[in-house]
């Protein structure tokens, strides 16, 4: 599963914290309703939000474009509907390592 995941620019720590919580909220929702993810979105990349799917699109990119429109600067994550994740682990200059 190729993994977005987006965070807000140079934060406070508890900002920080608060960011990681709602991404890790969020990857959780993906598990929970991948069975039926898989079904409707197979090899597509899906979007969440809250807990529900807002977007989808065969572009991670394209999407995320999307969302960050739609959505402004807020965590959401972003995984490709796949039987078999795939994981990438790309660090992001906005966030201290």
């Amino acid at each position: 599963m190729k993994t977005a995941l987006r965070q807000a620019p140079a934060q406070p720590a508890p900002a920080r914290q608060k960011t990681k919580d709602a991404l890790a909220t969020e990857r959780r929702a993906f598990e929970r309703q991948r069975r039926q993810l898989l079904r409707r979105y197979a090899g597509q990349y899906v979007a969440l939000y809250g807990g529900r799917i807002v977007g989808r699109d065969k572009d991670c990119e394209a999407l995320a474009a999307r969302l960050f429109t739609k959505l402004g600067d807020v965590p959401f994550f972003i995984a490709r509907v796949e039987t078999q994740p795939t994981f990438y682990d790309l660090p992001s200059p906005e966030v201290e390592g």
